[in-house]
């Protein structure tokens, strides 16, 4: 299962409240730092070079509409409208990464995914033995459950959200669940952008504004590391996180 094991795995978040012991916090610092020397380079040249031509246009996709979709849109109306526009922006990114790749995706698991990825953040300041990530696996679960989706497709969805704190998340864990990740992470730190086209991202930040982004939600998830002692978002920040939210492609 490699350096990670089952860290970020629904189970594992079930089981830890997302709490990393002390062995697996080496791991997962470890983790980090090893994809920081495989990532740094490659952000650094993605905006010091020339995109890549043909890539996937991001705009021209458009969000499913299903009862499901709308209702994890609707659970999103209590979150700052910045965390609700990179939700859409990682929906987006995702689904135009997933055409890069060849991959077959489940578009409204990806969606329920991204949307509620960063539910948590709702009532972040108020949790104090849990990771943020819980509460929107759970969101997840329960809106798949009333759409009447198989517990395979909940799972998935609920996945991506425990998992999206992860340094990496290979295709070999789940379609939705590499897709959300690799979508979180452009949006952030601009990890994979040449792969995409230039303007079709431009076009999806016009359409769906940063309006602070990286200074809004790093500003929130710095404190929930701060008050979650053991927690991913704490050992992130640990190792430089702080930093890739200021260096990133695109600043707020």
């Amino acid at each position: 299962m490699g350096i990670l094991g089952d860290i970020g795995t629904l189970e594992w978040a079930r089981r830890t409240n997302g709490i990393l012991g002390r062995g697996e916090r080496a791991r997962f610092v470890a983790a980090v730092t090893l994809e920081q020397m495989r990532g740094t380079p490659r952000v650094l040249a993605g905006r010091l070079g020339r995109p890549r031509p043909g890539g996937p246009d991001p705009s021209e996709l458009t969000p499913p509409d299903s009862p499901a979709a709308r209702e994890a849109i609707e659970a999103c109306a209590e979150l700052p409208q910045s965390v609700v526009e990179h939700s859409y922006r990682s929906y987006l990114y995702g689904r135009a990464l997933g055409d890069v790749e060849g991959v077959d995706c489940d578009e409204e698991a990806l969606f329920v995914g991204a949307m509620l990825h960063d539910y948590g953040m709702r009532d972040i300041d108020s949790l104090r033995d849990r990771c943020f990530t819980l509460p929107g696996a759970e969101a997840a679960l329960e809106v798949g459950e009333r759409a009447g989706w198989e517990p395979a497709r909940r799972e998935a969805a609920a996945e991506a959200i425990t998992f999206h704190l992860n340094p990496v998340v290979p295709i070999a864990d789940g379609a939705t669940q590499h897709l959300v990740h690799d979508g979180v992470l452009l949006d952030v730190v601009g990890l994979r952008a040449p792969e995409l086209d230039r303007e079709g991202i431009g076009k999806v930040r016009a359409r769906h504004p940063r309006l602070g982004f990286n200074r809004v939600g790093g500003g929130m998830l710095r404190r929930h590391g701060q008050r979650v002692h053991g927690c991913r978002a704490a050992a992130l920040f640990a190792t430089g996180f702080g930093l890739a939210l200021k260096l990133g492609p695109w600043q707020d």
